[in-house]
């Protein structure tokens, strides 16, 4: 294992960034599409079919509520956690006197 773990500022802040744009195009794909299948399966979208359209409607329901939510919070504590991890090195590296 490695003895020195070399982390730059610009390439912490670049992952940082990165996962940031992730959890949002993940977050925002999902909602989108969850958005075109409700339009789709209500009266006028095409695809209605009374009994189907209303189960659709409660997987929807359970995605936006039962999925999102706890996904939102996964995302926030990795974020959180790649936070800890930097000052973590940070601190390793000020005590060594790095």
């Amino acid at each position: 294992m490695a003895e020195v773990v070399n982390l730059q500022q610009s390439e912490y802040d670049a992952a940082i960034e990165r996962l940031n744009e992730l959890h949002s195009e993940v977050y925002d794909g999902i909602i989108s599409l969850s958005d075109k299948v409700r339009t789709l399966s209500e009266v006028e979208g095409g695809f209605y079919i009374d009994q189907i359209s209303a189960k659709i409607a409660l997987l929807l329901d359970t995605l936006n509520t039962g999925i999102m939510v706890p996904m939102q919070s996964n995302m926030q504590l990795t974020e959180e956690s790649m936070s800890s991890f930097a000052e973590m090195i940070l601190n390793v590296d000020t005590a060594c006197g790095l």
